[in-house]
């Protein structure tokens, strides 16, 4: 798997070192798939992206007050809902 880390700078690609290496035309694939799951995550305020038959991305605006100083902070939650098939796949 491909590890993400987003930066001022854009996003940009590691290695996880147990990966095992892939051909071009997948690592290709890989960045395709990942720039555009970036670009509408970013884009999206809060909802849902469906990604076929795999399951759907759910993107929330949380807002939390600390107590320590008191202000306000907003951020986002992205979670990720396997569907049952993929579910029943992982599982065997």
């Amino acid at each position: 798997m491909w590890l993400l880390t987003v930066m001022k700078t854009g996003l940009k690609r590691k290695k996880n070192k147990s990966q095992v290496k892939l051909s071009p035309v997948l690592a290709e694939s890989y960045d395709l798939v990942l720039a555009d799951l970036f670009s509408k995550l970013t884009k999206l305020k809060e909802g849902v992206i469906k990604l076929g038959d795999l399951g759907t991305f759910h993107k929330k605006q949380r807002i939390i007050k600390s107590a320590l100083n008191g202000k306000t902070y907003v951020y986002y939650q992205v979670s990720f809902k396997a569907s049952p098939e993929l579910k029943k796949e992982l599982d065997r």
